[in-house]
């Protein structure tokens, strides 16, 4: 699923186009060299991938991360009608997902909603994509 930077503002906090609420320390990010980290792996000088809207990828160093406690909405998503994930996202209107339409608010999103996301095919060890199997669960 594609996360939107807190680039709008809100009727709680300005706009901060530096500032992505990422989720879970558990949760994966994908890195500007195509393999993937735990949130919690990452550090400042990390290049993560960024996504404009209209598909194009760029490189982008982390600044500084911040951990703290919230709390979080479990997003079950699928494609074509089968079960493909579940993420955990903090419950707040900062936190934004991509659709169609443009970004949506996870405090607003309805049960059936059209998120955009990228499929990553086969299976993933220590950040690398391999070539079985894996399930996650």
């Amino acid at each position: 699923m594609v996360l939107h930077g807190e680039t709008t503002a809100s009727t709680f906090v300005p706009a901060r186009p530096f500032r992505l609420n990422a989720g879970p320390v558990h949760g994966y990010i994908l890195m500007s060299d195509g393999k993937t980290k735990y949130l919690s792996e990452l550090k400042a000088g990390d290049e993560v991938a960024v996504v404009s809207s209209d598909g194009a990828v760029r490189a982008v160093a982390i600044g500084r991360l911040k951990i703290e406690r919230r709390p979080h909405v479990l997003l079950s998503l699928s494609a074509n009608g089968v079960d493909k994930a579940t993420v955990f996202l903090q419950q707040a209107e900062t936190v934004r997902l991509m659709t169609g339409a443009g970004p949506v608010a996870v405090t607003e999103l309805e049960v059936g909603a059209t998120v955009r996301g990228v499929a990553s095919l086969g299976g993933r060890h220590i950040g690398k994509r391999i070539g079985s199997s894996v399930v996650e669960k």
